[in-house]
């Protein structure tokens, strides 16, 4: 069985935490990621994974990171396409 994951990334701290995640599908895995980033405080960025396939990076605002992507997934997605 392939398991819901997050590496949380601390800024200037080179070592990672690994976290699995109780979740059946992207969509709970995603609202399973707000807890995580909740008791994380000072994250820089949190990446969630469902095995090898990256789902969502979190940004820390906080930090001045955006909260949403700057390339929306649709265009992104494109971009992969015409490579």
């Amino acid at each position: 069985m392939i398991s819901y994951f997050c590496i949380v990334n601390m800024p200037g701290v080179p070592a990672r935490e690994i976290r699995v995640l109780e979740a059946s599908d992207d969509t709970s895995a995603i609202n399973a990621l707000e807890t995580v980033m909740a008791e994380w405080i000072g994250f820089s960025t949190i990446c969630l994974y469902h095995g090898e396939r990256l789902i969502r990076v979190r940004s820390n605002p906080d930090l001045g990171f955006p909260i949403e992507p700057l390339i929306p997934a649709d265009t992104q997605e494109e971009r992969k396409a015409a490579a």
